[in-house]
């Protein structure tokens, strides 16, 4: 049985943050991961566009070459969106797909000694985002939480943050991205509350 009231990280530990654009970037959530834990080096693996699918193939230079003792996985919104509206000349990634291809992040980072990994849901759309996708997403986090049981991962489920932070508001109305995917700084800062939180590294 894993015991996740335990902190995720030790002191020395090599964190690596492997998403798409919602962790690309100097000033996401990864910066706010860094302040707070400065004895762990935490590594920005994020890039614009990136599906599960893409990520593998770019796991061993964004990852492993690294040697990490930990990998966040926080991919989601892509994968919900590709095939359809005005990504619909992508091939479509099914929501079993995305699980399978959580689960192979993780194997393929364990065959190399990873030990640690962390799941984040996907982050919910609002606004334009919304009105384009709909709930599309939603199957998605469900996807994430059976990855997470799978690998024993820690599970970070923002897309309770999203609805928590949203407090009702309508999908229609921006309230915590500036675009309807991109969370706003205030919300990056959240965002990595809600890591620190999942991961016992708050205490």
């Amino acid at each position: 049985m894993l015991d996740f009231s335990q902190p995720f990280l030790e002191k020395g530990e090599k964190l690596v943050c492997f998403g798409d654009s919602l962790t690309a970037g100097d000033s996401s959530y990864v910066s706010y991961l860094q302040a707070a834990l400065p004895d762990n080096e935490i590594i920005n693996a994020g890039r614009g566009g990136d599906k599960t699918t893409w990520a593998l193939t770019r796991l061993e230079e964004a990852v492993l070459s690294h040697n990490p003792d930990a990998v966040l996985i926080f991919l989601g919104a892509n994968d919900a969106a590709v095939g359809r509206a005005v990504w619909a000349d992508e091939p479509t990634v099914t929501v079993e797909a995305y699980r399978c291809n959580l689960v192979w992040i993780a194997h393929l980072c364990r065959l190399r000694g990873v030990k640690k990994f962390s799941i984040a849901t996907a982050f919910g759309f609002e606004g334009p985002s919304y009105i384009e996708q709909g709930k599309i997403i939603e199957p998605y986090y469900l996807a994430a939480r059976e990855a997470a049981d799978e690998i024993g991962a820690r599970l970070v489920p923002l897309d309770v943050l999203f609805e928590k932070l949203r407090k009702g508001a309508s999908l229609c109305d921006l309230v915590v991205t500036r675009d309807g995917t991109h969370p706003l700084p205030e919300t990056q800062k959240l965002i990595a509350d809600a890591m620190l939180e999942a991961w016992a590294m708050n205490k």
